[in-house]
Formats: C-alpha cells, structure tokens, sequence
C-alpha cells in the first residue's frame, strides 16, 4: 500500500466515527455508538470468540478475522446505516449491490476481498465475524438498558439479534447476557 493508498483510506473510513448507529437513534437512544466504535467492539468481541474457540481445540486465523471484524461496516462511510428491521429483501439486494460498488472505490485489496468474505458469511472466520457482530450489539443493549436510554424492548424479541452462527460459546454469550438483563 502506498502513502497514498493509506491516506486516501482513512479519510475514506473517517465518517464511521461520525456516523451514529441507526438503530438505536430511531428507539430514542441518545448520542449513541458511532459505526467506528460498533466496529471496535465487534473486534474485541471477535478476538475473544476467537480465544473461546482455539481453547476447544478449533483452529482459526484471527488475524483474519480481526481485519474482517474492522472493515465489516466499511460500506456504511458512504451509505450510513440502515437497521434491519427497516430492510426489504428487495431493499437489501439493493443495498448489497449499491456496497459493493462503494468498497469497490473505497477499499483497496486486498480489504476488499476480506470484506466480500465477512459478507458472504461462509468462512469460519467470517462467521465468527457474524457472531461477534450480535454479541457486541446485544452487548451494548444491556449497557444502554441499564442506562435507562431508548425504548430497547423489541431487540430481545427478534431472534436474528441472537444468531450464534453454530457457536456453541457465542449460545452461552448470549444466555449470559439474557440472564444479566433479567430476561
């Protein structure tokens, strides 16, 4: 990579730690986690599930993982964040589409390639990824609960806000964060 490259990179990424998370703002959550610090959780998250699953005996490429971790919403310094509930399958082929051209101009590989994978989700460390991403997020609703911010209710009741990718650990992350919450 070049100086460049590099520079032209980070300003490219520089609006995800401006950009709020959506789906918090749109329950009332105020100042809530910009994108940059979403993705940093979810690292943090990663590099854990990745400790987790190397000491039952998987082997796995953090390194990868945590690269995929950091660029997973890179799309979203241009197109912000659009939560899930309020995505069509047709608004979500649509938006698959309208990002991968935007990573086609943003990222350079091989970033690209690492963020078509954790999108494709078919790869362990891609599922990992996944995992992380819902555990950060679930995560982060029990803080804000906590907190007294937003009106949260509806996360617990969507499944997809517990995909576990086939993690038995990431299972008991989630049960843990259930039985902290009360529920």
């Amino acid at each position: 990579m070049s100086p460049s490259e590099l520079v032209d990179l980070l300003e490219g990424l520089d609006p995800l730690s401006e950009l709020p998370r959506t789906g918090w703002v749109l329950r009332g959550v105020a100042s809530p986690e910009s994108l940059a610090a979403h993705s940093f959780g979810v690292a943090v998250a990663a590099m854990a599930i990745v400790d987790a699953l190397r000491e039952e005996g998987a082997t796995v490429d953090g390194e990868r993982v945590l690269r995929m971790a950091l660029l997973h919403d890179a799309a979203e310094a241009k197109t912000g964040d659009i939560p899930m509930p309020r995505k069509t399958p047709a608004m979500q082929e649509a938006l698959h589409a309208m990002e991968a051209a935007v990573i086609e101009d943003l990222l350079p590989e091989p970033y690209r390639a690492l963020w078509t994978e954790a999108e494709a989700k078919d790869s362990l460390e891609a599922r990992i990824v996944k995992a992380a991403d819902k555990v950060q997020m679930m995560a982060k609703l029990r803080v804000y609960e906590r907190q007294h911010r937003g009106r949260l209710d509806e996360f617990w009741a969507n499944p997809k806000n517990e995909r576990a990718m086939g993690f038995p650990f990431v299972e008991r992350v989630f049960r843990e964060i259930r039985t902290r919450a009360g529920r």
